[in-house]
């Protein structure tokens, strides 16, 4: 059965965060929906660049996801924590299994602030370090236990991917996707 992620996009969210990860993801032959968190589909980035989300919140608020994916950008990550049905569907995914995963300051923002996953490591962007208790300097970490991945920022989107393809279908996926890319020396090859 195809592994199914939903990519969260909001106003102010970071352009690089949510279309690598769109890519990389599809590339991985992962069913990508991109889910706008207002009620219109079209999403101005944090640089300007706008973004036409396949649905909104309330047509997927249902479905149940293997991965839930949130970009960051500071005013796309204060947008997301402030969406409370998007916090429901975040509970309610990692109660039945799935996997969150966010970037840059979607986990400060985001994860910590309603309290998600107080004894998970993770990471985010570097000036968010000391709203951690659990802190790592990975570029990308995946806590296990907690099922959560977190990443630091844009230049970090692609690992951050890599491990959700990773963890999602495996090592090996991971790789074929890696061998396609022309990696920079500190990314993760999977090789």
């Amino acid at each position: 059965m195809m592994k199914q992620a939903l990519v969260f996009l909001s106003e102010g969210c970071e352009e690089t965060e949510a279309v690598t990860t769109i890519d990389l993801l599809t590339r991985a032959g992962i069913e990508v929906i991109t889910a706008s968190i207002s009620n219109c589909c079209e999403v101005k980035c944090s640089r300007g660049v706008t973004i036409l989300a396949q649905k909104t919140i309330s047509e997927i608020q249902h479905k149940n996801f293997d991965v839930v994916i949130l970009p960051g950008g500071v005013k796309g990550a204060e947008n997301f924590r402030d969406c409370s049905l998007l916090i429901e569907i975040l509970q309610k995914t990692h109660r039945v299994g799935g996997v969150i995963a966010a970037i840059c300051a979607s986990p400060a923002i985001v994860l910590l602030h309603h309290n998600l996953f107080p004894n998970a490591y993770m990471t985010g962007y570097p000036s968010t370090k000391d709203s951690f208790k659990l802190w790592k300097t990975d570029r990308v970490y995946f806590d296990e236990q907690n099922k959560v991945i977190t990443s630091q920022g844009p230049a970090t989107s692609i690992d951050f991917a890599l491990k959700i393809i990773d963890v999602l279908v495996g090592r090996k996926k991971a790789a074929e996707v890696a061998q396609q890319l022309v990696l920079p020396v500190g990314v993760e090859s999977y090789q």
